[in-house]
């Protein structure tokens, strides 16, 4: 394309101004060298506050507590950024018309200044190809100063699923995501090299843009992070050949002491531990079927001996006691059955059967007989067979004993009130999660056929809580996230709001379905679908909001107990607590079990159950509670909540403890001494010295004619010194034992030291 003669003249013009610049400019170098140095000092200076070095590498801990590095610090570190050939070659021009690769400079040799922006309008009008290569090629700029940025305060994390709510907290403190491919991401991290990742797509988009998840997968494709946050069910151990420094968010092997079985297990032995208003636990008796069938058993029988008087004085005081028309009353003889079970029980507690042997064995007949009666009376609606006014009378007889045996039963039984009447159990899966294969029953049948259809140590049977707090009818838990930051010594935080997760029908015994007895969120969002496609068809019915749709939270609940007459705060001063004394105790039982690495932490998700009288009962433990997506507006602000504070508390404590953590409160730290004191010898002997004495030992006859052999073994035993009967056969016995008595002992002791 032919132009005018005076546009060749662009260039030199531009030259010849642009060393006339020089020379005022080499006058000025000094001083804008020391005023951009300035100029960075206070931006370092902005940002330390902001985003401080990662606390956890070694390497840069002297430097984040003596001087802030300048990001051009020589460090072998921080050249480990990749580099693009295809974007990073040549230098960086500082605008798209240097970058013009389209158009001949030479045209621009003569013209002045109107005439090239004229012409470059028109450029640009035709072909925008020089803008769109310069804006890409300075959005790699910026790309990959960050990443070198990061690099050198080690802040390259990496989240092994959907967290993110957790990658904007970090992002804001300057840390930057590593992308893994799609066939590495099921694989331990490290055992396998992640150098494509074809998921993520091209380097340029089909609009010409840059895809920064593929530059920055380029540049961080040889680099490890520094931070692991794996958010999977499936969760694979961590590669042996981790680095020390990399934060990890899980301990090695939790299924340990966080599966339903593992923890069942820990506290059976967790009251050794118990503290006063530090660490103490409710938790629901639990049985493994495949390994103690009949421990499961016989506490399957007394409950449901002590079930049917509870259920008679029950009807008693209704005056309900007699049968009724349409069912099939029961045999007076139970009442009597139950009454010699439960007094049984009662002389084993108080140790009343060392000397006599109460306990009466009957068949399996039997037993199977009174259970057969008891569901009939409790879960039928049978009464009791009443034939005369004799009959009558020894039913009052009965109701007479019965009382002081429910009285009794009641101070020595601490789950007493747990236990209800109905004797129901709840199977749970020991490995699953989400309400997965979770089933209700009270018939003994029922359980055992559930037992044996699955593998052994699948299941878990736990006595339900038949009596929980309910609200508006309706049955609720409430899950409690907290962080362990340290296991030796142990260091616990607690987040100061729970979830209340209620069920979506009103609580009722007629059915054991899932959607009234189980409140875990996976299990109650399918019950939302179905009243969503009900309101579309227009049933007005399910267009009234249930409380789970009210959005109740913490504060609503306080309100809510106070209303009904409790005093102070009940929720903060009787719930928070005795939840927070639950996670404590049975952390420290599974203290011997947990990592202790140095860099690791995990956050946590309890789940309690609170009954009538307040009282708290922890239910599991979740190694991996569900923190997105959100299922409604209470959880998408509760969950943002508890990532940012997480970040806090893993970040900013390190560095300073007295910093702000947000909404998790320390509720315990172990106090482990630094060393143990020497304090002397451990063993004394208490009592007076004894005179040894020996008898002969008795010779054996023996028979005439014996070998050679035998003779010489006969006169070198003879020769030996007689041995005591007590004494080791191959160890001499010492004649002298030397016994101290202990005051002597420090009073020599004294004397010795004195001189």
């Amino acid at each position: 394309m032919d132009l005018p003669p005076d546009l060749r003249t662009f260039h030199r013009s531009r030259d010849i101004r642009t060393a006339k610049d020089l020379a005022t400019t080499d006058s000025t170098n000094e001083d804008k060298a020391s005023h951009s140095y300035c100029k960075l000092t206070s931006l370092l200076c902005l940002e330390k506050k902001e985003s401080p070095v990662n606390p956890y590498n070694r390497v840069d801990w002297t430097k984040m507590n003596s001087k802030w590095p300048l990001p051009d610090t020589d460090d072998n570190e921080i050249n480990a950024v990749n580099s693009l050939p295809q974007l990073d070659c040549g230098a960086f021009p500082k605008s798209y018309m240097d970058a013009c690769s389209c158009c001949p400079r030479q045209i621009f040799d003569k013209h002045d200044t109107d005439t090239i922006n004229n012409y470059r309008s028109i450029v640009l009008k035709d072909d925008d190809c020089c803008k769109t290569h310069w804006t890409r090629k300075e959005r790699y700029q910026k790309i990959k100063a960050k990443v070198d940025r990061a690099i050198k305060r080690h802040k390259i994390f990496l989240i092994r699923g959907e967290l993110p709510k957790l990658k904007e907290a970090l992002e804001k403190r300057g840390w930057v995501q590593k992308y893994e491919a799609t066939k590495t991401r099921a694989v331990p991290y490290g055992s396998v090299a992640s150098l494509e990742a074809r998921s993520l797509g091209d380097l340029t988009q089909p609009d010409g843009t840059l895809n920064e998840k593929a530059v920055i997968f380029a540049l961080l494709r040889h680099k490890s992070p520094d931070f692991i946050w794996d958010c999977r069910n499936d969760f694979v151990d961590w590669h042996r050949g981790l680095s020390n420094n990399i934060i990890l968010n899980r301990y090695q092997k939790p299924f340990v002491y966080t599966s339903k079985l593992g923890m069942a297990r820990l506290l059976e032995e967790a009251h050794w531990l118990y503290e006063k208003d530090v660490s103490s636990v409710l938790f629901p008796r639990s049985y493994n079927l495949s390994r103690e069938p009949k421990a499961f058993l016989d506490d399957f029988r007394l409950t449901a001996a002590a079930g049917l008087l509870k259920w008679f004085v029950g009807r008693m005081q209704d005056g309900q006691g007699f049968s009724e028309s349409g069912h099939r009353p029961i045999l007076m003889s139970r009442l009597e059955f139950a009454i010699k079970r439960c007094e049984e029980f009662i002389a084993r507690e108080i140790h009343q059967n060392i000397d006599k042997d109460f306990v009466t064995e009957f068949s399996e007949e039997e037993w199977n007989s009174f259970l057969d009666d008891y569901t009939a009376a409790v879960h039928e609606g049978a009464g009791i067979e009443t034939t005369s006014e004799k009959s009558r009378d020894q039913l009052q007889k009965y109701l007479e004993a019965t009382n002081p045996i429910l009285a009794r039963l009641k101070e020595i039984d601490p789950q007493y009130e747990l236990n209800g009447m109905r004797n129901i159990w709840i199977l749970k899966p020991s490995e699953l999660c989400c309400g997965t294969g979770i089933s209700i029953s009270h018939s003994l049948k029922d359980i055992f056929r559930k037992i044996k259809s699955r593998p052994k140590d699948y299941f878990i049977v736990q006595k339900y809580i038949e009596r929980p707090l309910l609200i508006h009818d309706t049955k609720f838990d409430i899950r409690q996230w907290y962080l362990v930051t340290n296991t030796f010594p142990m260091t616990i935080w607690v987040f100061k709001e729970g979830l209340l997760r209620f069920s979506s029908k009103p609580y009722t015994f007629s059915t054991y379905h899932e959607a009234i007895h189980i409140c875990n969120t996976a299990i109650q969002e399918k019950y939302d679908e179905e009243r969503r496609r009900r309101r579309k068809r227009g049933n007005s019915e399910e267009v009234v909001k249930s409380i789970r749709d009210q959005g109740w939270d913490c504060e609503k609940l306080n309100e809510y107990l106070k209303q009904t007459g409790l005093d102070g705060e009940p929720y903060y001063d009787k719930i928070y607590t005795k939840m927070s004394e639950a996670i404590v105790l049975t952390m420290l039982a599974s203290q011997e079990h947990m990592d202790r690495r140095r860099c690791s932490f995990e956050l946590y998700g309890a789940d309690f159950v609170v009954m009538e009288d307040l009282s708290v009962w922890l239910i599991e433990i979740n190694t991996n509670p569900r923190m997105h997506p959100p299922s409604s507006r209470i959880t998408k602000r509760l969950y943002s909540n508890v990532l940012e504070s997480l970040v806090k508390v893993i970040m900013d404590v390190p560095v300073n403890p007295a910093a702000d953590t947000g909404g998790f409160n320390l509720v315990y730290r172990q106090n482990i001494p630094d060393f143990r004191p020497y304090l002397g010898p451990c063993l004394f002997v208490f009592g007076k010295s004894i005179t040894l004495q020996e008898h002969p030992r008795k010779r054996e006859k023996r028979k005439k004619g014996g070998t050679g052999w035998m003779k010489q073994q006969q006169q070198h035993q003879q020769q030996q010194q007689p041995r005591a009967w007590t004494a080791p056969p191959m160890i001499p016995r010492l004649r002298e034992p030397k016994i101290v008595d202990f005051i002597d002992y420090l009073n020599t002791a004294r004397c010795t030291a004195a001189n």
